[in-house]
């Protein structure tokens, strides 16, 4: 039992967050969906899929572009997503839970079944007839 806690504890001191846009996506390839501490600030990451990830806390994305990008499902707990375009972006039961929410585009980006909760959110440019993420889930 002890030597099973050992693995555990080897396997996070191992982890090491993606770097770039190629690094995820291959290991997102590979299967992998929890990617914790993530720093992709700046980074175009514009028609990626990521359907299902999880980036977990501390990861920050600050002026990044994900236009056109697939995240369904996509996990932004305790991210920072300011300044970042989701444009066209499919955003579809995406979870933004105690995030930082600030001076997002999303103008025609499918905002369906988002869930936010507990997040700092203001400065959000939305297409005519858009409406505002639910605070509530």
């Amino acid at each position: 039992m002890q030597q099973g806690l050992i693995l555990v504890s080897d396997q996070r001191k191992a982890y090491r967050p993606p770097e770039s846009r190629e690094e995820l996506e291959k290991r997102y390839s590979a299967g992998e969906r929890h990617f914790p501490e993530t720093d992709l600030s700046g980074a175009d990451l514009s028609w990626i899929v990521l359907d299902g990830a999880d980036f977990g806390r501390w990861s920050w994305f600050f002026d990044a572009n994900f236009k056109g990008a697939s995240l369904r499902g996509t996990c932004f707990k305790e991210c920072n997503v300011k300044c970042v375009d989701f444009s066209n972006a499919d955003l579809t039961g995406a979870v933004f839970e105690l995030a930082a929410i600030e001076s997002i585009k999303a103008t025609d980006a499918k905002l369906e079944g988002i869930k936010v909760k507990g997040a700092t959110f203001y400065g959000c440019e939305l297409a005519e007839g858009d409406e505002l993420p639910s605070w509530e889930w």
